[in-house]
């Protein structure tokens, strides 16, 4: 009684809490910024954004008759770079918003739909702090147990050696120390110097564009591909190793170290990041010493990076 009695005073002292007026004035605003944009996708934006700053982010871009799809994925650091700078400048997430707010519809879809769809999903989405099993889920994806389902990896092609010199070309440098622990397992670190071939490509792509936008290199690869053996080894040294379901086991995921030549680079390679994600090739999660990145299946449209 006394949560329902503070309920209605809020709602008395701040019209946001009370739904049927907030509902209204979100409608309000929104037949205002229609009219003013001149398009729903763009109204929807401005609903965060303000219609203000998302007018600044298409004068800059050069056309006020886009979507917002165009406005967003057609501007970055090396294309239509103002109109990008005013986006990134915000600070608020509000670029992102109407993807969340596609996301809120299609929750709403499932709950009504399909709740055991929208429940599998939760529980993917929420299982580590990225989306990476959400790519990759545990009952669905081929782990690697030992070097010998390695091997046979590497000789069946579902795995690919990291090529030292395709990467240092394209902005990526492999640590010396990956696969330190392969001796214990009396292997060679090459063992474990390998991914998915889509994994690698995704690699390529990121250490490009990476560098060219900051004309700066390279970025640091700490591990790739581990078996199970291995990643019980790593548990027993790295904090950040998980005793459960790991990625790395998969070949679909690889760190990179969070040292950067420059803050241009480092920026240059979050926006990379930020962009692969919305694209829902990648998921990524930053760790305390390396940002840890999990390549999605869609990432075989870049396979032709590699040759």
């Amino acid at each position: 009684a006394r949560v329902a009695r503070l309920l209605a005073r809020r709602r008395r002292v701040d019209e946001r809490f009370d739904p049927a007026k907030a509902l209204a004035a979100t409608a309000r605003y929104l037949r205002i910024a229609r009219a003013e944009l001149d398009r729903e996708d763009l109204a929807v934006v401005s609903y965060h954004m303000g219609i203000g700053n998302l007018q600044d982010a298409l004068e800059a871009y050069g056309s006020d008759d886009i979507s917002y799809a165009r406005l967003y994925f057609n501007s970055s650091p090396l294309v239509h770079q103002e109109a990008w700078d005013k986006l990134a400048a915000l600070g608020d997430d509000s670029s992102t918003y109407l993807w969340r707010v596609a996301a809120a519809r299609e929750i709403m879809r499932l709950y009504r739909s399909d709740p055991a769809e929208l429940d599998r999903v939760s529980r993917l989405q929420n299982a580590k702090n990225s989306a990476e099993e959400r790519l990759h889920p545990p009952e669905e994806t081929e782990r690697f147990a030992t070097p010998g389902e390695l091997r046979d990896a590497y000789d069946d092609g579902h795995l690919v050696q990291l090529p030292r010199a395709l990467l240092a070309a394209r902005g990526v440098r492999i640590d010396p120390q990956m696969g330190e622990l392969a001796g214990r397992l009396k292997r060679s670190r090459k063992t474990y110097r390998g991914l998915r071939p889509e994994a690698l490509a995704l690699l390529v792509y990121l250490g490009a564009g990476t560098t060219a936008i900051s004309d700066e290199r390279p970025l640091v690869l700490t591990s790739a591909v581990r078996d199970e053996r291995y990643q019980r080894l790593l548990v027993g040294t790295n904090p950040e190793a998980t005793q459960n379901y790991s990625l790395h086991t998969t070949g679909w995921a690889f760190d990179v170290l969070r040292t950067y030549r420059s803050r241009d680079h480092a920026l240059a390679f979050q926006f990379m990041l930020d962009r692969l994600q919305s694209h829902d090739l990648i998921a990524w999660v930053r760790e305390p010493a390396a940002i840890h990145v999990t390549a999605s299946p869609r990432a075989k449209v870049l396979l032709g990076l590699l040759g």
